[in-house]
């Protein structure tokens, strides 16, 4: 009888060890995981000048229209972005945020001190990139969203690009008219929190886990 149940109890570990996580693993690269993408808003996006040795190509970027703003309302939109984003996602290989500054390297000596002194940033996935004002209208442009550039070519909105640089963003939103949500308010942490954090899990665990459709000519 004994000897049964050590049969029985090496069975069900052994389905429990191996088994199981087959089966699990099978599940995922089907592609047929029942969760809802998040929408693409505008497809193929323009990319950074590749002068800058950054590029949102493969990557998951949360790109932030910084320009020519340097007052301190600015930088606590990026350390809201830092504390409320960037600590729990840089983990994800991925991921980067790209911040695009007009072309002066003693702003960006600033923005960089500035945030190290006062949130302890770890930068190694946080890029400023300093970009030509018609660039930067150019790479705005591209995105085709509702809303406008300040004068100093700065955004409160961050913008979600996926990896093959479409932009992602949501079609429910209740806190817009038409539901369209193309940009993450970096003055709310609660929009930072609740939306962008979130969207950015759905966006990783596609690109993880979900086999992409073969295209047909």
């Amino acid at each position: 009888m004994s000897t049964q149940k050590n049969q029985t109890k090496k069975f069900v570990v052994l389905f429990a060890t191996f088994i199981i996580p087959l089966l699990f693993f099978l599940f995922l690269a089907s592609g047929k995981v029942n969760f809802e993408k998040l929408p693409i808003l505008t497809e193929n996006v323009g990319n950074i000048p590749q002068t800058s040795g950054v590029s949102l190509l493969d990557k998951i970027s949360v790109v932030v229209f910084l320009g020519e703003d340097t007052t301190l309302g600015s930088v606590q939109q990026l350390l809201n972005l830092y504390q409320v984003v960037y600590k729990s996602t840089e983990k994800y290989n991925k991921f980067q945020v790209v911040v695009l500054v007009e072309e002066n390297p003693q702003n960006i000596k600033k923005l960089t001190s500035e945030l190290a002194f006062v949130g302890g940033v770890d930068l190694k996935k946080w890029h400023f990139v300093p970009v030509s004002s018609e660039n930067t209208k150019t790479l705005f442009q591209g995105l085709k969203v509702p809303f406008e550039l300040q004068e100093n070519n700065s955004s409160s909105k961050a913008i979600l690009i996926d990896e093959t640089l479409n932009l992602r963003g949501r079609t429910d939103d209740e806190d817009t008219s038409n539901g369209l949500l193309f940009g993450y308010d970096m003055t709310s942490v609660h929009m930072l929190k609740n939306k962008l954090r979130e969207d950015l899990k759905v966006v990783f665990y596609e690109s993880k886990f979900v086999v992409k459709e073969p295209k047909t000519n």
